[in-house]
């Protein structure tokens, strides 16, 4: 989207967006041209013409200044019940709608959109947001594709200094479709050697160091984790570690860790023939960790950030891991393989350890890990759990809430941390055929955080969507980025 901002008394366009309170004695008065049109939208309300439910589009013929215009009204409900969710949901619905009906060009006055009652983000932001968020296509691989659509937006205000929140929403929106358009690849092409060749190049003139370790390193240097999943495939492991310094050089940095499993079949422990259907989409926490650095150097945030994904393929061949077999870990420690489609949390104990060696203050990945976590939860919410109290993560499970990015916590307790150590043959063990997985799970990475205070979030449902909402279409949704963007903007 492509937009300006025009004072309420210039010309507005054909097409007129407002915002449309159940009481629309709420709002000032809302002028287009200099004049207030707020006794004709309440004329058409009273007519029922144009209805308030949030989220609610209309579309009507309306006369103004003797001129022709569509009038597009978005409804907003009750100002003072209005939540971030609810503008997230109002302003996705607007443009998905502008964009099926092809309007490349309106006006949209502002002051109509104002909530008094609403202070926890900015409303032009989430305009910003939803533009590029909502209206995010897929079509790279077929033949007939949707023709290019490009909106221009006049915003009318007398507001001022509010360009640069518009920017900020649609820097996220963008960077969330960069992690949708990595999940969206087919796994024959986004091979890890070339998911890490991308990476680089996404952040080519870009304020990032990108460092990469193939499988030939990663042997030699004893990543013996994530090297024991990937050597089944005839596309090598790699690592790719990001580094941001938006901070003072003596700042710790908060550390990003993203699974990147480019394709999970089981390994020996195979998956069943329609559950190995999108795991492609195994890779989405490390596609969202590329995200939100890309957003943090993006906006100049004034923090230190070092991301690592683990990058890998889960195949079967005479080189796969096999169940009984033993590793030993980055950390020195050997793990017994019981169950080889518990990969996701061998990649990530190298990986976090790695991420360690930076000294962050706080280490968080991402992953879709297991299914007991959607079991307890359902597909729409996310695991969150932690090693450490001194964990801020009651901070994110706040913000996840307000961005609707629902996040809840679970237990580590002491059973898991002693479940991890019940290997007769080994130091440490990759699964348990008890309940608790998905804390079993957590244990096992967070083991590898030392006393680093380490979040873990495992986001096995909600990184993909089997069908298409308020914020785009079905498939990966980008999960927590906007979440940990707005904690990374408190963290400066």
């Amino acid at each position: 989207m492509k937009a300006q901002f025009v004072s309420t008394k210039d010309k507005a366009e054909q097409v007129l967006i407002v915002g449309l309170p159940a009481h629309l004695n709420q709002l000032d008065e809302l002028a287009v041209e200099g004049q207030d049109i707020k006794p004709d939208l309440d004329e058409l309300k009273h007519q029922q013409i144009v209805g308030t439910t949030v989220g609610q589009i209309g579309s009507t013929f309306y006369l103004f200044n003797d001129q022709p215009h569509r009038l597009i009204t978005v409804g907003l409900g009750n100002l003072k019940d209005l939540n971030t969710q609810d503008y997230l949901k109002a302003f996705g619905n607007l443009f998905q709608y502008l964009q099926s009906e092809r309007i490349t060009q309106a006006s949209m006055l502002l002051e109509s959109f104002n909530n008094q009652y609403y202070t926890s983000r900015s409303i032009v932001e989430l305009i910003g947001l939803q533009s590029e968020r909502a209206t995010y296509r897929f079509d790279n691989y077929k033949s007939d594709k949707s023709a290019p659509y490009q909106l221009t937006l006049s915003i009318h205000t007398e507001q001022s200094e509010v360009s640069a929140e518009l920017e900020t929403g649609q820097i996220i929106g963008e960077g969330i479709n960069v992690a949708r358009d990595f999940s969206n690849m087919p796994p024959n092409i986004l091979t890890p050697a070339y998911y890490a060749e991308q990476i680089s190049q996404h952040f080519t003139d870009k304020s990032v160091d990108v460092d990469v370790k193939d499988g030939e390193q990663l042997q030699q240097e004893g990543f013996g984790l994530i090297h024991a999943v990937g050597k089944g495939s005839v596309n090598p492991p790699h690592l790719v570690t990001m580094t941001y310094q938006g901070g003072a050089k003596d700042q710790d940095p908060i550390a990003l860790v993203g699974k990147g499993v480019t394709y999970d079949s089981g390994g020996y422990s195979i998956k069943s023939k329609l559950g190995m259907q999108t795991m492609k989409f195994d890779m989405c926490g490390s596609a969202n960790v590329v995200a939100m650095i890309s957003i943090a150097e993006r906006l100049q945030l004034p923090i230190n950030i070092v991301g690592v994904v683990a990058l890998a393929e889960n195949m079967i061949s005479e080189q796969s891991m096999k169940p009984d077999d033993v590793f030993t870990a980055l950390s020195g420690e050997t793990v017994e393989v019981l169950n080889s489609d518990a990969e996701g949390r061998l990649v990530l104990g190298d990986a976090v350890f790695y991420a360690n060696q930076f000294q962050p203050r706080y280490i968080l990945d991402f992953a879709t890990l297991t299914g007991a976590a959607v079991a307890a939860l359902g597909e729409d919410k996310a695991a969150a759990l932690r090693n450490d109290n001194t964990a801020p993560l009651d901070d994110i499970l706040q913000l996840a809430l307000e961005d609707g990015d629902p996040t809840f916590e679970l237990p580590i307790t002491q059973a898991e941390k002693d479940k991890i150590r019940r290997s007769a043959v080994a130091d440490l063990v990759n699964h348990t055929n008890g309940h608790g997985k998905a804390l079993f799970a957590a244990s096992f990475i967070s083991h590898f955080a030392g006393s680093t205070p380490h979040m873990h979030f495992d986001i096995a449902g909600p990184a993909t969507r089997s069908t298409g909402n308020h914020n785009g279409p079905a498939g990966p949704t980008g999960f927590l980025v906007t979440t940990i963007v707005n904690w990374l903007r408190q963290q400066g």
